[in-house]
């Protein structure tokens, strides 16, 4: 958990994302990259099939990653979030570059 996002929201609220974020993984647990669902209030949480890991991080740290269609995507998003989550996948274990 980022420093940055304890002092931002409550516990109970971080794990609230959390638990839906899960929720959206079961959904894609077939896959071998990872996961990243990302709330409108700028929280992305990572899950990580291949490290068996996850995190919850600022948006921007995610971002930094991102290509430039998917940066894009998730900026359009972020203006006026027509869901609960921005879902997208990165190739491979995000543990593993970090």
């Amino acid at each position: 958990m980022h420093n940055q996002i304890l002092h931002q929201v409550s516990k109970e609220y971080i794990e609230a994302v959390v638990e839906d974020a899960i929720g959206i993984w079961r959904i894609y647990q077939d896959r071998l990259d990872t996961l990243v669902a990302i709330n409108p209030r700028r929280i992305a949480v990572i899950l990580d099939k291949q490290a068996n890991r996850g995190a919850v991080l600022p948006v921007q740290l995610i971002e930094q990653v991102m290509d430039g269609s998917m940066r894009t995507g998730l900026q359009t998003w972020l203006e006026s979030p027509p869901a609960r989550f921005f879902v997208t996948h990165l190739s491979g274990s995000w543990f593993a570059r970090h």
